[in-house]
């Protein structure tokens, strides 16, 4: 009774908790990189605080600027304080990410005394009770090497006798690291107002449209006819 009390004590924390390595002999570990950028350009719209909205052209878009994050601004650096809407600004994110994944083997020999429907109890040498799922918290099948062979938890039975080393993929861990290198340029000035066209100023002479010459000649032909009329009157006296 005694025992059987102890095999579902095992069962029960092997059911509710993570598996848990016993004593690890080794781990070996496997690193990734992976490089994405992004380009981003637009007009803005809006600064309150560190958040600045732009308008690109799929729409509106809303950024948090990091604290002490500095702008290329007419050749020196720039606050998100001195973003002022109407600039453009051109910005390229890079995200850096590293993925690390571990490998951990265990030693264990022992006998199988109970296979449950997600995993199994292991009786060691000292008569202590491990439990072992079928999959590790990675949700990889966990597997132990016999004779050079791998071999999978599910294919223990009550009774057999393991001894070699198991072998558990931890969850893969992620570091994520991004960096930005961003650009503002000034709005252009605003377009001068065309020029109205002057009004036309009247002439200060009126244009010459005749000679003179003609009214001389008309007034000397009057004072001729004048003095024959007054001759003509001299002579019938």
């Amino acid at each position: 009774m005694a025992f059987q009390f102890r095999v579902a004590v095992w069962l029960a924390s092997f059911v509710l908790a993570p598996f848990a390595l016993a004593q690890t002999s080794g781990s070996s570990a496997t690193e990734s990189t992976a490089v994405k950028s992004q380009n981003i350009s637009g007009v803005v719209e809006t600064v309150a605080g560190n958040k600045v909205v732009l308008r690109q052209a799929d729409g509106l878009h809303e950024y948090n600027v990091p604290d002490g994050f500095k702008f290329q601004l007419a050749g020196r650096e720039a606050g998100v304080s001195e973003i002022k809407p109407g600039m453009t600004v051109d910005a390229v994110v890079t995200d850096r990410i590293t993925t690390r994944q571990v490998t951990t083997t265990t030693i264990q020999s022992g006998t199988v005394a109970q296979v449950a429907p997600g995993g199994i109890v292991v009786k060691d040498q000292n008569n202590e009770f491990k439990s072992y799922n079928f999959k590790d918290a990675a949700g990889n099948d966990i597997y132990f090497i016999r004779d050079g062979k791998e071999v999978s938890l599910r294919n223990v039975k009550v009774g057999d006798r393991l001894s070699g080393t198991f072998v558990s993929t931890l969850p893969a861990q992620q570091v994520s690291q991004r960096t930005a290198v961003a650009r503002a340029t000034e709005p252009p000035p605003p377009a001068a107002p065309p020029v109205a066209m002057a009004a036309a100023e009247p002439p200060a002479k009126m244009p010459k449209t005749a000679s003179p010459l003609p009214l001389i000649g008309l007034l000397a032909l009057g004072c001729a006819g004048i003095a024959l009329a007054l001759r003509a009157v001299r002579s019938s006296r």
